[in-house]
């Protein structure tokens, strides 16, 4: 099934899409030189976003990651992503794919502009994604969600009242995030 997705986005994408599939699969969870080489060319004009979005969409989990690895260092340097990447990018945060993906897709979450045709969806996925497993997805799961509340102020009274349970949880870096957040927003306010 894999090789069908590959064989669709070479198809929608071009020949040149062959090498990115080759640079990514060379990512072994944790050498980054080919995720690197990815981005320069990205950077460069040569490749697209687009590309790699539907590369996130992978079953190959290692593809997955690496493809949002690179997603997010662009991000990191300055890249915008269009009003349809950031839709797809949002599809991407809620969809059941490997936890390292989700978690670079929720770490880019805080530049997006979320609009109101995507609000309902996205708070519904985060309800279920704050109890995940993974204390990590778990931290930028609640991160999202003040995201998407100071973006609509309407969420806010809702995402204070869940912010301040989780400051219970279990996992420090929640709580490390948690205290984070209440920093940088003046309407969280936390009950001690």
């Amino acid at each position: 099934m894999t090789a069908v997705l590959y064989r669709g986005v070479i198809q929608l994408f071009g020949v040149s899409n062959m090498n990115l599939i080759g640079e990514l699969s060379k990512y072994d969870g944790k050498r980054i030189g080919s995720l690197h080489t990815v981005a320069q060319h990205l950077l460069t004009g040569d490749g697209s976003v687009d590309e790699l979005i539907a590369l996130s969409c992978s079953e190959d989990t290692r593809i997955q990651t690496a493809a949002t690895w690179v997603l997010k260092y662009l991000h990191e340097q300055n890249i915008s992503f269009s009003q349809k990447q950031t839709k797809e990018l949002i599809q991407l945060a809620c969809k059941n794919n490997h936890w390292e993906a989700k978690l670079h897709i929720l770490q880019i979450l805080p530049k997006l502009k979320i609009s109101s045709q995507e609000c309902d969806y996205l708070r519904n996925c985060f309800r279920d994604q704050k109890n995940s497993e993974n204390k990590l997805v778990r931290t930028w799961t609640y991160n999202g969600l003040a995201v998407l509340a100071n973006q609509h102020s309407q969420f806010q009274s809702e995402v204070n009242d869940i912010l301040n349970e989780a400051q219970h949880d279990p996992a420090a870096s929640v709580r490390a995030r948690i205290r984070k957040i209440c920093k940088s927003l003046s309407w969280v306010n936390l009950n001690e």
